[in-house]
């Protein structure tokens, strides 16, 4: 079993593994690796045991380097209910729990004051790292305190002009290019809109500009009534396109900012419905529930949990411990399905 694993291309044994060989936790293996009192004689022995069964190897070197630290590092999101921040936060964790930190995520609900505070306390009770979607309204200076810190930070989406911190981010004009193409060139669509995301958002604006320039160049008709700002859930989603369809026809195409997003215009579309609103909608992400929607939202994907395991990755290169995996976020993808029209 042990050559099996160790042949030339073979997957690396984990933590994980070593623990759900034994119907544990992965924090129970992790303590027995730390060599913590907290842990059973019997218990230690087992792992211990299973461990060398599957040829598992402590990283030593994470274990050094967290003796000047604590085990946290703190997931700093902007909104925690929002499905996007589940699933990224399932790929930190997985990267970062399998060399014995614990994530933390802490809400600062897009508030510059709480933002600041969340992250002093990190800083102060020597956090081991920090990953983090900024506040809205960042700006450099806001950032300024966890960069003098020298507490390793990674920022997720939200790019702040003037911060040198690590940045990992979706590549907003192939977005934008494949929402366009799909609309205009599967779907004939003639009048469009880019639907949702806030204005100082930088995935909106990155975004919205492929979008709308790939729009201009096909000679297609933009709808600016359909494409003003908007808060991104799916709530606000749905109300504001209420009121739209009261004023006037949707256009052909809409790309949402999000599947948050084309969530409510679905539901305010009545998609599904013998009376549904004819109009192709674009959601962005591909959250897992989307293909479960009635009917499921097409999607371009950018794989919020790898992004999470990049972030992990990133940040693992912070601290100056040994990385496995891309440290390249993945390329968006295109996946069609019922909401605009494919089957």
């Amino acid at each position: 079993m042990r050559e099996e694993r160790e042949r030339p291309g073979a997957r690396r044994v984990r933590m994980i593994d070593v623990a759900d060989s034994l119907g544990l936790s992965r924090a129970t293996v992790s303590l027995v690796m730390r060599d913590s009192p907290l842990v059973s004689a019997a218990t230690r022995q087992a792992v211990l045991a299973e461990a060398e069964r599957l040829g598992y190897i402590y990283n030593q070197a994470a274990a050094n380097l967290r003796t000047q630290r604590n085990d946290l590092v703190g997931l700093v999101m902007p909104d925690v209910i929002n499905p996007f921040v589940g699933e990224v936060s399932l790929g930190v964790q997985e990267v970062l729990g399998e060399v014995g930190f614990f994530v933390m995520i802490a809400n600062m609900v897009d508030d510059l004051d709480l933002q600041e505070q969340i992250l002093r306390s990190l800083v102060e009770h020597r956090a081991a790292g920090v990953v983090t979607i900024p506040a809205l309204t960042s700006k450099a200076e806001h950032l300024a305190g966890i960069s003098r810190s020298g507490l390793p930070t990674v920022l997720l989406l939200r790019h702040i002009e003037g911060v040198d911190l690590p940045f990992v981010g979706t590549d907003e004009a192939a977005i934008g290019r494949l929402g366009a193409e799909h609309l205009l060139g599967v779907h004939g669509c003639r009048r469009v809109a880019y639907f949702g995301g806030d204005t100082l958002a930088s995935p909106r604006v990155g975004r919205m500009d492929s979008f709308r320039r790939a729009v201009a160049e096909a000679g297609a008709g933009w709808d600016e009534v359909w494409s003003q700002p908007l808060e991104p859930s799916a709530e606000a989603a749905y109300r504001r396109a209420v009121d739209l369809l009261a004023a006037g026809p949707a256009p052909d195409g809409v790309l949402c900012h999000s599947d948050n997003v084309a969530y409510g215009l679905a539901r305010a579309l009545r998609l599904g419905e013998r009376d549904a609103v004819p109009c192709a909608v674009l959601g962005i992400d591909d959250l897992r529930q989307s293909a479960m929607w009635n009917p499921p939202i097409s999607s371009i994907a950018t794989d919020p949990v790898e992004l999470g395991r990049v972030c992990g990755r990133v940040l693992l290169a912070e601290m100056g411990l040994p990385v496995e995996g891309s440290p390249v976020p993945p390329a968006p993808e295109m996946h069609a399905r019922a909401s605009c029209g494919c089957h």
